[in-house]
Parts: C-alpha cells; structure tokens; sequence
C-alpha cells in the first residue's frame, strides 16, 4: 500500500504522515517513510537527521540507485537514460522493504528492522537559479514505479504541498493521497483544485480529504459545506502535539487525545490498492507524453521504446 499526504503549507500534512508512519509501526507492519517536500519535515519528525549527503536527489546516489533499478534491463540504454517515468523491465531490479535491501540499507535511515525512512533533499547553494525542484524528485518516481511491496507493506509519502503531483507521475504512484484541509479558505480552495486536478488525470477516487486543526461544530461544518460533504475524519486541535513539537519531541499517536482518526485513515485505505494494470495504463499514458517532449528526445532518444509494447 502507497499512502500520500499533501495539503496546503502549514496544514499539517507531515506532521499527520509522521503520526500515521507511528501508528503502523505500532501495529507491527513495515514501513518505508519518504520525505518528499522540499522542506524536509517528516524525516526530522520522526527523529530523522537529514542532510544533503543523504538525499536520495544527491548526484551520487541518484546514480547509485539506478544503476541498481536498471540492473539488465536491455529496453533502457544505460542509467543516464533513466527518465522519470521510465518503467521496470526485463532484467530490472525492485526495490523491497527488507531490511537487507541494498537501495535501503545504503540510502535509508533504519528506525528499526521494520521501518526505514528516506528523504528526496532540498534546495542547495548550487542550485539557485539553475535547479528545479521537480527534477530531484525523478528519483523518487522511479524508485516507486520499482517497488515490490509485501501484502502488509506500508509506503508513506509527505509530499510537496499544493498540487505539484500532477506536474509528474507521482499523482499515479500512489493507492491513496491524503489531502489535509484545515477550516480556512485557502486551505480548502487547495483541496478542491486537487480534486478538480485528480478528476482530469483519472484519479479522483484515489484521494481522500482528511481535516485538521478542527476546534468546533462550526469548523466541521464549514468543510463540510465547502467540500461538498464531510472529510473522511478530522483531527481536533491538539495541545499534545504541540507540546511534543515545543519540546522538540517527535510526535506519537499517545500525544493524541484520540487516535480515532488515524484508525478511519487505516481501515480506509486497507484493500484500496490500485491494480497493476490500471496503474501501468496510467504510467503509460504519462511516459509517452513525456517521451513526445522535445527536450527528452534530445537528451535521451526515442524513450518510448523504454516500454513493453511501443
């Protein structure tokens, strides 16, 4: 299962990604954590030190892991030929949430035998004017689209906010995205446009809205009457979660005065995997519109050739 959280900044989407991350830990199942915002909070939230040598957007490590994911994939002419949306294919290696994984064991920080966390890396100095956040998360989309996850296997994705998903793949990799809506306006306008977004890519029944920051009856009903129905749950404002963070602690579900909520979220997503071939004709889609872009065909050649059946 591959879980997404988004949401408009400062709704609260890392910090619930990091509690949902708690909760499945507690429950015994195995978890990869990915810290894919630019602003790097779920790692640290979950006690996580992150730092540019560790990114898996690093020069170094972008060619480490797929050198790995291409293994003796003949449909792709070498590793620098690796586009975002470049699938798996004969000879390829998959990544798996095995603590002896090599992708994971080199780049992921282990919370223990069961859980590993990675983050994609920021913004640095050298990028200023000449980089693209965008293009660090290629590797994440590769790595996704490599997954081979067990039947109780757990993905869990803090995601850059507002809707740059469908500016890629990633709006396709995931089962479920979770978008977290606080009462307010902008908020809300965020979660609407990602629905709006997800109806035109295919995937509308993919998201679920989750509230956030909710103090009283007034506040549900008011995302209700903007969404046009109520959230999937909602979390009330919690002076745990804010004690835990004024101390530095990362949060846990005991911060909670109720963990109701990433209950629903779990028994919601359980059994909503997307089928493989619903998913491979969404990757196909997306990597022939990429492969029809002019740049890539300058860089890279015919790359829909990267596929199956052309």
């Amino acid at each position: 299962m591959k879980i997404a959280f988004t949401g408009k900044g400062g709704s609260g989407k890392s910090t619930l990604a990091a509690l949902f991350v708690q909760h499945l830990r507690s429950t015994g199942r195995r978890v990869l954590a990915v810290d894919a915002d630019v602003n790097v909070h779920l790692a640290p939230l979950l006690g996580v030190t992150a730092g540019a040598a560790t990114a898996l957007s690093h020069p170094d490590n972008v060619r480490r892991v797929r050198t790995h994911l291409l293994g003796a994939n003949p449909r792709v002419a070498g590793v620098e030929h690796f586009v975002a949306t470049t699938p798996p294919g004969p000879g390829s290696n998959l990544v798996t949430l095995g603590a002896d994984d090599p992708v994971l064991a080199a780049h992921a920080a282990r919370l223990d035998d069961r859980a590993h966390v990675l983050h994609v890396g920021t913004y640095e100095a050298k990028d200023i004017g000449a980089g693209c956040y965008h293009g660090h998360l290629a590797i994440l989309e590769n790595l996704l689209s490599h997954l081979s996850l067990g039947a109780d296997d757990w993905v869990v994705c803090d995601m850059v906010a507002g809707t740059d998903a469908f500016a890629n793949s990633l709006h396709a990799q995931f089962d479920v995205i979770v978008v977290v809506a606080e009462p307010t306006p902008e908020s809300v306008s965020v979660a609407k446009r990602y629905r709006e977004l997800a109806a035109a890519a295919g995937v509308a029944d993919v998201l679920a809205v989750v509230g956030n920051k909710v103090t009283d009856r007034a506040d549900r009903d008011y995302l209700a009457r903007e969404l046009g129905g109520a959230p999937l749950t909602a979390l009330t404002s919690q002076a745990g979660l804010r004690r835990a963070r004024q101390a530095g602690v990362p949060p846990r579900p005991a911060d909670l005065d109720d963990v109701t909520p990433l209950t629903v979220l779990l028994d919601h997503a359980r059994g909503r995997e997307m089928s493989a071939e619903r998913r491979a004709d969404l990757m196909r889609t997306l990597h022939l519109r990429l492969a029809g872009k002019g740049w890539v065909r300058s860089a890279h050649g015919d790359v829909s050739t990267q596929l199956a059946e052309v």
